[in-house]
This record gives structure tokens, sequence and C-alpha cells, in this order.
């Protein structure tokens, strides 16, 4: 064997190691992009599932606590709003800055409560009836020109709902509704019960709100969430 024929066998040695690799290389590369296959989209689709399951359940969750902190603020903004407006005219009964009109006195719940008496003129453990000269002209007449001088404060039925009711010379209003329970106590200067309304010197007052829908997930009173508030009013003019 001379040279030229050594050459020419390393070529085709070459040429054929060559080839080989060529070969190799895209039979490599059409595994790469043969893609997923069935079971594997399966597996990935059924791991998304999950994840998405896990997510709606999480945000089921939020919104149900929303819903219900919702209900709560609403309940306890009504109870302290209505509680507001009725200390802060209980506070004022008896307010006579011309001391000239009677102070109310005698039976704590009269059946015929007095119209001409200013103080607390009834105070039952359901309701209370107050009066106080607001405008300073000695008279108590229920009529425009004596607003807000002649309040009753009781709860009712209004539309088939228990209401708050405020009485201003002799026209209801409703202040809040959905009122499960209002209460009224009285004490006198020695902390004891009195028997006389002008003993009275403290009133303790009870608001109870109800939801206004029940909700399936609170185990108590028929799925009714309730708030109760309670406050201590001393009138300022009892006394004097």
């Amino acid at each position: 064997m001379n040279r030229h024929d050594v050459r020419l066998k390393s070529r085709k040695m070459d040429v054929a190691t060559s080839g080989s690799d060529f070969c190799g290389n895209n039979s490599g590369q059409r595994e790469a992009d043969r893609g997923f296959s069935i079971i594997e989209l399966l597996i990935a689709m059924a791991v998304g599932m999950v994840v998405l399951g896990g997510v709606y359940n999480v945000f089921t969750l939020l919104s149900k606590q929303f819903a219900t902190q919702e209900v709560v603020i609403e309940m306890q903004q009504n109870a302290r709003m209505a509680m507001d407006i009725v200390t802060r005219e209980i506070r004022m009964a008896g307010y006579n800055p011309t001391l000239t009109l009677t102070k109310c006195s005698g039976a704590m719940a009269p059946a015929s409560p007095s119209t001409t008496c200013v103080g607390i003129r009834s105070a039952s453990a359901s309701s209370i009836s107050v009066a106080s000269d607001l405008d300073g002209d000695g008279d108590l007449t229920a009529d425009p020109t004596n607003p807000n001088e002649n309040i009753v404060y009781d709860r009712y039925l209004s539309s088939g709902i228990y209401a708050l009711g405020r009485t201003s010379n002799g026209t209801k209003q409703p202040v809040i509704e959905n009122l499960d329970f209002l209460g009224f106590s009285y004490f006198d200067a020695a902390d004891a019960t009195p028997t006389d309304l002008a003993n009275i010197r403290k009133i303790r007052i009870t608001l109870r709100i109800i939801a206004a829908q029940a909700d399936p997930a609170y185990p108590t009173d028929g799925g009714f969430r309730k708030f109760t508030l309670v406050s201590d009013v001393t009138p300022r003019n009892l006394g004097l």
C-alpha cells in the first residue's frame, strides 16, 4: 500500500465518522422536539386543578369572613348611633331654665303621664318619656312651636320589623330597625331602685340589635347574630 492509498482510506474513514455523527445529532434533535406525552399533560392538568381548587376555597372563605364582618360592623354602627341619640335627649330631661315648670313626680309608670311637668314623665322597663324646655320659653305644649321637647322612646313593630321608636310631640318615627331588645333601669342617688319619678338620678339603657339575615354558619340564635350595647346616663337637671 502506497501513500496515496493510505490518504484515500483515511478520507473514507473521516467521511464515515462524520456521517455517523450527523445521523446521531438528528436523532437527538428529533427526541428534543417530540413535546409532552398525554400522560404528562394529564398530570400537569391534575396539579393545576388542585391548585385552582385551593385558591377557590381560600377566596370563598375570605368572602364569607368579609360578609360576616360587614354584618357585625353594621349592627355596631346602628346600635351606637341609636344609643347616642337616646342618651343625648335623656341627658337633657328636666331642663328648666325659667324655673317656672313643675318637676315630674309620682308613680314611675303612670297610666296617664303628665303633659305639663318637666323631667322624666314615665319610666317603665321598656320605654321612657322625657320633657325638657329646650327653647327656654316656659312652655312644653306638644306642638310645632316646641319641637323635640316631649320625647318618648320605645320598641314597636314597624312594617313587620321591630324598631326603636322615637315619638316627638305625638309623631312617631323609627330610629333604627331590627331592634331585638330595649330596656331601661333606674337608680336614685344611692344607686337603689326608686319608686318616685322625682328620685331618678341615673338611667341604664340596654339596646340589642339583631342581624337582618341569618348566617347558616352561626351556631346560635337560629343563625342570627346579635350585638348588645349598654350605657348609663345621668341627666344633668334632675334633682336641681
